[in-house]
């Protein structure tokens, strides 16, 4: 009698294949840990950014470390509303969906994380257009394609900013407050669509460009403290990128209107 044969290796599943996300600020630290996990998962991806080189770095490293990994790449200013129409019409035009949308983009003002006394009035518009315009540029521009397919998943980003004041986050933790309170309200109006709308809410990024920067500017000695209360470790760019391809699933199909903080234990509220 002939032994038994072994069994193949067996094949992960892929649970995104045929689902396509649009990855906005995918060539930064965590955005581009967010287009690889969904890459990895099946979906077809196109990152979004104004830096055409930026992003072909962070192309040739997600295509070399998978190379199944369905990834491209569409240009995109957020600050204006045609540049996101144009953008949510083509990645629909090339990849003939919208799945899913995620925003980490970060449009650094500079000057407006210190007290809000010495914060130059002439940079009020500039920041509020970068971190609210941006946001709502997006979502707006992308709802009916997502609507269109009966269903599909937002993922906002904020910081816990916007839920703990602290000095020097005046501003920013304003709006980062602003986008939450923007992500519960609009999770209530789309959910008839089945439009799920989330947003993933950060302490401090380890392994970040950002992080490197907060640690030489005036916040510093606020980061120091958090990595040393963060009972789990601060997280890293993967930690939040399997969150966001956990709310870009069908695994988080009824989850919605939800601010989720990952902070490794930094603070809870």
């Amino acid at each position: 009698m002939d032994a038994e044969a072994e069994p193949g290796p067996s094949i992960a599943p892929r649970p995104l294949v045929g689902r396509v996300a649009l990855v906005v600020g995918g060539a930064g630290g965590v955005g581009r840990e967010v287009a690889a996990a969904l890459a990895a998962e099946g979906a077809g991806v196109v990152i979004a950014g104004r830096s055409r080189a930026n992003a072909q770095h962070a192309l040739d490293a997600i295509r070399s470390a998978d190379p199944r990994a369905d990834v491209g790449f569409a240009p995109v200013d957020l600050v204006r509303y045609a540049d996101c129409s144009d953008l949510i019409e083509r990645v629909v035009s090339e990849r003939g969906r919208l799945d899913a949308v995620v925003n980490c983009a970060n449009t650094p003002t500079p000057g407006m994380g210190g007290r809000f006394g010495d914060v130059n009035p002439q940079n009020f518009t500039a920041f509020l257009e970068g971190s609210l315009t941006t946001v709502f540029n997006l979502c707006h521009a992308a709802l009916p394609a997502l609507a269109g397919l009966g269903g599909g998943a937002i993922v906002n980003f904020a910081s816990d900013s916007g839920r703990v004041a602290a000095p020097n986050q005046t501003m920013i933790g304003a709006t980062r407050a602003a986008i939450m309170m923007f992500t519960r309200s609009l999770s209530l109006e789309t959910a008839a669509q089945g439009v799920r709308v989330n947003c993933i809410s950060s302490s401090f990024i380890k392994d970040t460009p950002v992080y490197e920067t907060v640690m030489s500017g005036p916040i510093a000695s606020r980061a120091r403290t958090a990595a040393t209360r963060a009972g789990l470790g601060l997280p890293g760019p993967s930690d939040i990128a399997q969150l966001a391809v956990f709310l870009c699933g069908d695994a988080s199909s009824h989850l919605t209107g939800q601010v989720i903080s990952v902070n490794g234990g930094v603070s809870a509220g």
